[in-house]
């Protein structure tokens, strides 16, 4: 298994100011983040790790709100995109599921980023193990994961 180390040394190689941050407590996973750690729910981005046989894409999208899978299919034309299950996190991508951090993974993937993120100054996200946590800045994020930033949650104007 990864960990926040593996996060923290990607992100450093490549010249990426960020923070890894030990919580005082374990969070079950990020959505409960915003309100544990007094942040605003558009900063917090909830990992959703999705696959179709054509490998691994993970959206980035706030906390408090839930990714349209059928939106994220159709913005990368890959179909029958579905969440991934718990026990098959580890073994794809090197982490457990609420945990799984953008970068670092054992797989090759595609981040999907929702523009909410994409636009806060810092995003708080999985930095790949429980009671860890990744500050990074939202501009950084899109450069080191060559992120696809669209709205992923349904909540924007068609």
């Amino acid at each position: 298994m990864r960990s926040s180390i593996d996060v923290h040394n990607h992100l450093l190689a490549d010249d990426i100011p960020h923070e890894v941050s030990q919580l005082s407590g374990p969070l079950r996973d990020l959505s409960a983040a915003p309100g544990v750690l007094g942040l605003e729910g558009v900063t917090v981005g909830k990992p959703t790790v999705l696959t179709n046989g054509d490998g691994v894409v993970l959206v980035l999208a706030p906390a408090e709100e839930d990714v349209d899978v059928a939106q994220v299919a159709e913005l990368l034309g890959r179909q029958e995109l579905h969440p991934i299950e718990p026990d098959e996190a580890p073994g794809l991508t090197g982490y457990l599921l609420p945990f799984v951090p953008p970068v670092a993974l054992e797989c090759p993937v595609t981040v999907v980023l929702d523009e909410q993120l994409a636009h806060q100054d810092v995003v708080y996200t999985a930095a790949g193990e429980p009671g860890v946590i990744l500050k990074v800045r939202g501009v950084d994020l899109v450069k080191i994961t060559s992120a696809v930033v669209s709205s992923v949650t349904g909540t924007a104007e068609r």
